[in-house]
């Protein structure tokens, strides 16, 4: 009893440590995070009410919550969410974003779920961060207020890679291929989202390339006044040399995520100016152009070229208002500080957003520092939005349970139960409990899919057709065929195909389709590596554990000797093809025959053979004999 009991904690140890190491090769592509940041200055003491605009007033609003990483079902459950506050009759959503970031794909579509709704009064809270694609969203929302201590900011794309040596997941930043198909969708979100708010307050507000500054990594950045009309905007490095030939380089002002980086790094901070955006100044005539070309943040973009022309249409991006600097009179522009050294995506605390005038919670008045009101509660957001009360939609049980049903380490061990199951029910049919797990093992796999509405029905039926031809060939045809080879490839792709997105709608198929191949791949081999390794195990030491002697076939008198374990039938046989015996069990069709007093576990070719009858050994292999009525 005790080396059954060891047996079975050693087969459980094998096999967990086996999926424990297999589980970091299996990630998506996501948006570096990390809800760690720089200590930032306390916030500024709240200050009285302000008359609240009527754009922003509303007496239905409703708060969707995304919390945690981002993914394909957090988008699904956005979607949902925001169609039932339409139908109840929202007349204002807010987004509370307490998130590092995640997928491209699902950042891209709730961004565009929020910018088509038919509520306007859309309004992302910051509490306390949203970091990466939490900052896109934010930022896709008409107006953005933050908590007393928050984090944003930090949107590079990054790529996962595997590490031999620790063999570990590492974060790096993308080959000059993947900026070039990946960055302009982003960069075009954020530049039409700013230009959306913008014109929707009709002055500058928010600021092109500070937005561009969270994706791109080598934006060098400098904050600027028009003198004339108080509007204030950032200039790049040619803008500023131009402006500004004899100023000294400032240190810069915000922090910076290096690139393929988790950890934020501090430049040296200066204290924020004194002096704070001005309230709607109007964009001066000479300086504004309808017509003004896209302003690139940094080198990095500025070598996307047309693709980003390309993408702003897509996009369907309105007009910039940003003020053009070419021919200003000289001393019309005063340099107020420097943003950032272009050493990593920008990273702004609570009160660089109220400074660079992101917070709308924030009172300015004329030259005055911005005083931030801090939203930290419900009762403050009321208070914001003059709404007599809050209505909360939160994901369903379905949806949090089918993201945990899709974490990478749940899927793996999904398909080696899978493959184990399987396998066993083909050595000892009859059995059928092995089968059962197997169907509910398939069952998991694709239930995500189709809650989350990604299902592609090509990967089950390839499943179902890798069964039925593996079937065919161990229980009914001889041998190892054609049947075999089918079934075992049409197995592999309908399991691999689980790990490929069925739909995209943010024009990122392609890289998620090869994402997804090589999870699917990764997973599907080190699950094979693991079922194999399992199998071994069991077989082993299948007579010494009570729970699977069941699958070890046995006579009708019930004795169960060390001929009946399936390790003979896994040995070498002593027998040749043309043998005649008999069939001591009935073959239906697997069974035993005794040849020259000994018994062999067999099975029929074609049929079901009764006890008693003749039989005659057609094939043998080390891990089956097949015999057919004489």
């Amino acid at each position: 009893m005790h080396g059954t009991r060891r047996s079975i904690f050693r087969l459980l140890a094998w096999t967990l440590v086996l999926l424990a190491w297999s589980l970091p090769s299996v990630m998506a592509p996501s948006f570096a995070a990390d809800p760690a940041t720089t200590p930032a200055p306390a916030s500024p003491i709240s200050a009285p009410p302000v008359a609240i605009s009527a754009a922003r007033q509303a007496t239905n609003p409703y708060v969707l919550t995304i919390k945690g990483p981002i993914d394909a079902i957090t988008a699904r459950s956005m979607k949902r969410r925001m169609a039932d506050a339409v139908a109840a009759g929202a007349d204002a959503l807010v987004i509370e974003l307490d998130t590092p970031g995640g997928e491209l794909g699902a950042v891209l579509e709730i961004s565009s779920s929020i910018k088509n709704s038919p509520i306007r009064n859309t309004v992302a809270w910051i509490n306390p961060q949203a970091y990466s694609g939490g900052a896109i969203i934010a930022l896709a929302c008409r107006e953005i207020v933050v908590a007393g201590s928050i984090g944003f900011g930090d949107a590079k794309v990054i790529r996962p890679t595997f590490d031999r040596n620790s063999l570990t997941s590492q974060l790096r930043g993308l080959n000059e291929d993947e900026r070039q198909k990946l960055l302009p969708p982003l960069l075009a979100d954020v530049v039409d989202s700013a230009r959306r708010h913008n014109r929707a307050n009709g002055t500058y507000q928010w600021d092109e390339l500070i937005v561009q500054a969270i994706v791109a990594t080598d934006a060098e950045l400098w904050w600027v006044e028009d003198t004339q009309t108080g509007t204030r905007f950032a200039v790049d490095r040619a803008e500023f040399e131009a402006l500004f030939p004899d100023q000294p380089v400032l240190q810069p002002m915000v922090a910076t995520a290096s690139v393929g980086s988790n950890e934020k790094k501090t430049n040296k901070r200066g204290s924020v100016p004194a002096a704070a955006p001005t309230d709607a100044a109007p964009v001066p005539a000479p300086l504004d152009s309808e017509s003004a070309p896209f302003a690139p943040a940094s080198p990095t973009v500025t070598r996307l070229g047309p693709s980003m022309n390309t993408a702003l249409e897509l996009a369907g991006a309105t007009p910039t208002l940003r003020p053009r600097t070419d021919g200003a009179a000289p001393g019309r522009f005063r340099l107020l500080a420097k943003i950032c050294n272009g050493d990593g995506a920008v990273v702004l605390r609570e009160n660089e957003m109220a400074y660079f005038g992101f917070a709308s919670n924030a009172t300015r008045s004329g030259g005055a520092a911005p005083v931030l009101q801090p939203i930290n509660s419900d009762a403050d957001l009321q208070s914001f939005i003059a709404a007599p009360s809050l209505t909360r939609l939160d994901e369903s049980w379905s949806e949090e349970f089918a993201r945990f049903m899709s974490a990478p380490w749940v899927r793996g061990t999904l398909v080696t139960i899978f493959l184990i199951c399987l396998f066993i029910e083909f050595f000892s049919p009859g059995v059928t409990i092995p089968g059962v797990i197997a169907l509910c093992c398939l069952a998991g796999l694709f239930l995500p899919q189709i809650v989350i509405g990604m299902a592609m029905w090509w990967q089950l039926a390839a499943i179902g057709v890798g069964v039925v031809f593996l079937a065919a060939e161990l229980i009914v045809l001889p041998g190892f065929g054609i049947a075999g080879l089918i079934g075992i490839v049409a197995l592999m792709i309908g399991l691999v195909g689980v790990f490929i997105p069925g739909s995209s709608g943010s024009g990122l198929g392609a890289a998620q389709f090869r994402e997804g191949l090589a999870t699917g791949v990764t997973t599907l081999l080190l699950a094979g590596f693991t079922t194999w390794v399992a199998l071994f195990f069991i077989y082993r030491n299948i007579t010494n554990i009570p729970i699977l002697q069941r699958l070890v076939l046995q006579n009708p008198e019930g004795d169960i000797g060390t001929d009946a374990s399936m390790l003979t039938a896994m040995a070498p046989p002593a027998i040749k093809v043309g043998a005649i015996g008999v069939a001591v069990t009935p073959l239906r069709p697997a069974g035993k025959i005794e040849i020259d007093g000994t018994r062999h576990d067999v099975v029929a070719e074609l049929g079901f053979i009764d006890i008693g009858k003749e039989v005659r050994v057609v094939s043998v292999t080390d891990f089956r004999i097949s015999v057919e009525a004489v």
